[in-house]
This record gives structure tokens, sequence and C-alpha cells, in this order.
């Protein structure tokens, strides 16, 4: 990579984009968006289609790329909790950028890192909780990693105030429609809402003007105190509601 696109002054305009789950023709689709669009970067908000190593794998990373490439489009994205962990983590981060890279246009933003585009200060802070986890597998369809660890949370609230986070989990004290009791285990629920907390932690202590995240599948905002909560709807939605562009300079 010859350039890091968290370089500041940074993009004049972002396309954000909620999960994809390897959906191979949602995430070119997204990319296209953005470059005929002339827009330059495009930020996954987690479960971005990481899996487990293989053919089918393959075949998406290598896409995503070709779209990048050819649509003059980076894509940086957030881990989830559907990514294949050990696998990402044995790509080491770049010493000078903070990046994963993934291929030439591809890159895992790992959590906490931070950034400055157009004077303001990003941070990016993946995971979450798979509540469907007694149907999945430990080490093929759901990881420990998944969670914000308590190092995490400690690390992510060392570094100060930011102005804006990028995520895969919405933080607890804000309503995220189309939550209804009984869809999942209590036990599921009860982990999942400790690591809304977790991840709240963060936001009261940071206190971005804004944040955004994926992983409830549904387009929605709310507010948290001073921050702007933005959620962001998956793969099976319509393009308009898994998509936001975002003015840098005038943020928003």
């Amino acid at each position: 990579m010859t350039d890091n696109p968290l370089n500041s002054p940074g993009p004049d305009r972002i396309v954000v984009a909620g999960d994809w789950h390897g959906n191979t023709s949602r995430a070119c689709g997204a990319i296209w968006y953005a470059g005929l669009r002339g827009i330059p970067l495009v930020l996954q908000l987690g479960d971005f289609g990481y899996w487990t190593p293989g053919a089918w794998t393959d075949r998406y990373l290598t896409a995503v790329e070709s779209a990048c490439a050819e649509a003059d489009v980076t894509l940086l994205w957030v881990d989830g909790n559907h990514e294949c962990y050990p696998n990402l983590y044995e790509t080491p981060v770049d010493p000078d950028t903070g990046l994963r890279t993934i291929s030439e246009h591809v890159h895992h933003l790992p959590r906490g890192l931070r950034w400055s585009w157009h004077g303001k200060t990003w941070m990016a802070l993946g995971g979450a909780h798979s509540v469907d986890r007694h149907m999945r597998i430990e080490g093929r369809s759901w990881w420990p990693q998944e969670h914000l660890s308590d190092a995490d949370v400690e690390a992510a609230i060392a570094g100060g105030p930011v102005d804006v986070m990028v995520c895969h989990d919405a933080p607890d004290g804000v309503h995220i429609p189309g939550l209804m009791p009984g869809q999942f285990p209590d036990d599921q629920i009860a982990t999942a809402e400790w690591h809304r907390r977790q991840l709240g932690n963060v936001v009261r202590s940071v206190n971005p003007s804004l944040l955004l995240h994926g992983h409830y599948h549904v387009r929605y905002s709310d507010r948290l105190g001073q921050t702007s909560v933005i959620g962001l709807a998956d793969d099976s939605a319509m393009q308009s509601d898994n998509l936001l562009v975002l003015d840098l300079q005038g943020q928003r």
C-alpha cells in the first residue's frame, strides 16, 4: 500500500455501509455506488464477510478487491461478530498505518484505532455478541474474540475524547426498533446486553458526537446524551437502508 487512507485531511465524503455477510453483489454494489459518485472510500460496519478460509471466502475477497480496483475505491471495515478471528489476527497490523491490510484496497480497522479526518478524531471499535450461538459451533461459526474485552474497553477510554466512533454493536441506552423478547435464549440476550454496556462505557467516557454501527439489521437513529447514534440495515434490506453518504467537511 502506497497511500494511507487514514491520513489527514481525509476524503471529503465517504460511504458508510451496514452488514454485508459476505454478500458479493451487495458489497460490490456498494463499492460501485461510491465509485460512480466520485466518493473514494467505503467504511463498512462489521460482519463484512471475513469468513473461515476456503474457496467461497477467497472468491468473495477477490471480487471485493477487484471492484475496489476498478471503481478506484478504498474499503475499510471494522470486525463484526461473525468474522473468523483466528484467521484475521494472523494478518499483522502495519506499524505505520495501524491497519490490517487484507488486499491492496481492502483494510481492517483494529479495535481502538484512532485517526483524524478534517480535524475530527475517529475511533474504530468492532465486535458484538452472537445471540444465535446455540445454533453455531465454536471455532467454526463463532469465536470468543467477538466480544470487546475489558482490555479493549480500557484502551479505548484511555485515549480520551473522540468525535466519531465506528462500531458493529450499539451502546446500551439507545432504542433499537424491532428488538422483541423471546426471539433468542434469555442467557444470550443477557450477554448481548452486557456487551452493549461494555461499549456504552466507552461511549460515555469518550463522548463522541456521532456513532455509526451495524449488527441489528435495521436503519434507525437515536441519541445517547450528546451522541447521535445511527444504525444501518444489512444486505437483506434495500440499498438505501444499508448505505449512508457522509459529508466529512460538514459532518453530515
